[in-house]
């Protein structure tokens, strides 16, 4: 009988356990996809941006090396970007981000893209306020 019932709390712990791992990895998935969501609307922002002030000749022809930086609150009050393509997975906070323009050698333009969120951070990104 004893030998029952803790056959019967191991099972009922393990199928907790495996409940609480299935609902994180649930949310960290729908977190990635936020972010990358978040990331794919920027990115689309700057890009509609550089095309429309042509910035990409202008840039090449002043200086090859030098970079610009367009900010999230610049795309955001140009009306590039929605403020709410920036919101945070809470609902509640919104991200910031920035992206760091640089000619190409055939003077065309590249940009690397950082966006920051309460609990998500691209690599390299800088806090510049």
């Amino acid at each position: 009988m004893k030998k029952n019932l803790l056959i019967i709390i191991f099972i009922v712990i393990v199928i907790i356990l495996l409940s609480i791992y299935m609902t994180f990895n649930f949310n960290n998935a729908k977190e990635k996809e936020r972010y990358n969501e978040i990331k794919d609307a920027f990115e689309e922002a700057v890009i509609w941006n550089l095309d429309a002030t042509g910035n990409s000749k202008k840039h090449c022809e002043e200086n090859i090396t030098k970079e610009m930086t367009i900010t999230a609150d610049h795309l955001i009050s140009n009306g590039y970007l929605k403020k709410e393509d920036m919101l945070d997975t809470s609902g509640k906070s919104y991200c910031d981000g920035y992206a760091k323009t640089f000619a190409t050698e055939d003077c065309g333009i590249d940009y690397k893209i950082y966006i920051k969120c309460n609990e998500y951070k691209t690599k390299g990104y800088k806090d510049y306020k």
